[in-house]
Order: structure tokens, then sequence, then C-alpha cells
């Protein structure tokens, strides 16, 4: 008997992560390729992501039923549907579903249930589903949001080291900055600052979260600040919910998984409007997603 498997893809803005699965879940082979992120490098991102999946195609001795591929920046440059069709006329014209990487979360940290799901890496995004409908707040880049995101983090501390910077005044932000640009003063690091990655700027809130940890006040009111901006988009999103409102809420991305006192200073935010608010980690596995994904819009190539 032929071997039936179904693909999911995680393509973000570090790394793309193809997974397959056979029918009933369990884990076949796995692919890792570069960046996935379609509005920072479309013709990249696509490459990147077909390639994973024809790695896994030429693996796998068997018959690939459909592939989700869960993109980043796929809600900036929009048209999901033409995206499949290209991703499905690179790998052998399987069927093929594109979605945002945040959808793809949500189905695999919900497992199928409703609730809600918070991302929160380089960017960040609050994603509801509630009887199949989708409510989505937040997730609109570095420039317009990402709240609580690593760039935000990051960018909210770089203002506060360049406030005190003007008025002279002690912030260990500053030295930090200047370390990390490898740089002597902040006017050099800004000029750095505007040349640098979103992606290799965001993972700089480490840093940010380790002098928080350390009690610096000007690194604490970063992190409470972007934890309750956060925090304000996930209670809109509950807000749009229908009675009974679910209370379910997954958490995922490198900043809410490893910065506990963001997360602490999240969920008591978000508790003061919701108290019965049940949040848990996801396992972080998002291209798991596409064994709960019930949708049938999957997507052939054709020629027109």
């Amino acid at each position: 008997m032929t071997l039936k498997f179904q693909i999911g893809v995680d393509a973000g803005g570090t790394h793309t992560i193809a997974i397959a699965y056979d029918l009933k879940g369990q884990e076949l082979a796995r692919v890792k390729a570069g960046p996935g992120q379609v509005n920072t490098n479309y013709d990249n991102a696509i490459i990147n992501i077909t390639n994973a999946i024809n790695k896994l195609i030429d693996e796998i001795d068997g018959d690939c039923q459909r592939i989700l591929c869960g993109i980043a920046g796929l809600s900036v440059v929009g048209h999901a549907p033409e995206i499949a069709a290209e991703i499905s006329a690179k790998v052998d014209n399987l069927p093929t579903r594109a979605i945002t990487d945040s959808l793809l979360a949500l189905y695999n940290g919900l497992e199928g249930e409703d609730g809600g799901l918070v991302i929160a890496g380089t960017g960040s995004v609050f994603n509801g589903l509630q009887n199949g409908r989708i409510i989505t707040t937040g997730g609109y880049g570095a420039i317009l949001g990402d709240e609580g995101s690593g760039y935000a983090i990051a960018l909210s501390a770089l203002k506060s080291a360049l406030l005190s910077w003007d008025k002279r005044e002690e912030n260990e932000l500053i030295s930090m900055f200047n370390k990390l640009f490898k740089v002597d003063n902040l006017n050099d690091a800004t000029a750095k600052f505007y040349k640098t990655a979103n992606a290799d700027f965001a993972s700089m809130a480490v840093n940010v979260a380790q002098l928080a940890d350390k009690g610096n006040p000007f690194a604490l009111a970063v992190i409470k600040e972007q934890a309750e901006l956060l925090a304000r988009d996930i209670i809109i999103g509950m807000n749009r919910y229908e009675d009974p409102k679910p209370m379910k809420i997954a958490l995922t991305g490198s900043v809410l998984a490893n910065n506990h006192m963001l997360r602490d200073f999240l969920e008591d935010k978000v508790r003061e409007k919701y108290p019965d608010a049940q949040f848990s980690i996801s396992n972080g596995e998002n291209a798991r997603g596409v064994i709960f994904d019930k949708s049938k819009d999957y997507r052939y190539f054709t020629s027109h």
C-alpha cells in the first residue's frame, strides 16, 4: 500500500521548516531551509519554501496529499491563492494552500479547538478562532505595530537609550547598544541601526531582557510597556468573540517562550479584564498545523 502523507511548512523571517506527517499525524521527515518571509525578499522566499518541499518529496517514497504553507509576510503582500498556485507549480503541481504563519501557529497551538494564539518573535500578532471564524489583531509589521515583539522591544530600548543620551543621563542601555553595534557612541549606533536587518535587530531584545532581569529600571520599563501593549491587542481580540467566549490562549515565539517577566506582565494585564483566561506555551512545531487544518481550499497550479 502506498504511503500517504502531508507536508506542513513554517516559513519565517529567519528560516523555513518543512515537515512531512503521515495521515495519523506522525512525523516522517523534516527539512530546514533559508528565510521564507515573502514581504522582504519574495523570490528568495519562494525558492527556499519550494526547495524544502521538494527535498521532502524526494526523500519520502509515497503520495503527498496536500501541502500547507504558513508564510511570514503573507498578510502584507496578499494574493494567497496566487502564491499557493506558484508554489504548487514548483512542487509537482500538488494541492497547496498558503496562509499566514500566524494562522498556521493557531492551528498547531490550539490543536483544532477554539481560542487564541499569540505570537511574539521578530514580529507579533494575536489570532483568535471561534466556530471557524478567524479574529486577528495586530500583526502590522515593524513600523506600524508588532507590539511586544523582539523588534518592538529592541526599538523601544534604543529610543530610551537615545533619549538618555540627549539628556546626558546614565542609562545602561546606552553602553549595551554601543557594545552590540560595536561602536563608541550612539550616533554611530544609530547609523548602523538603519542598515541592520529586522531579524538581527530583534535579536537584541534578549539583551534588554537580561538587563531587566537584573533590575535595570529603563529595561524594566521597556519590558512592561511592550507586555501591556501586546496584552491590549489580546484583549481587543477577545472582545470580538461572541459569548460564551473561549478562554484558551496559547503563546508561542521566542519572546514569549523565553521572557518570563514579559509573559507574567502580559498574563496579569489580560486577567484584569478576563480573569478566567487560561494560558499555555505552544510546542512551537507550527508546521504540525497541517494535521488540524479542516479547510478544503487547496489549490492546484493551472496554466490560466
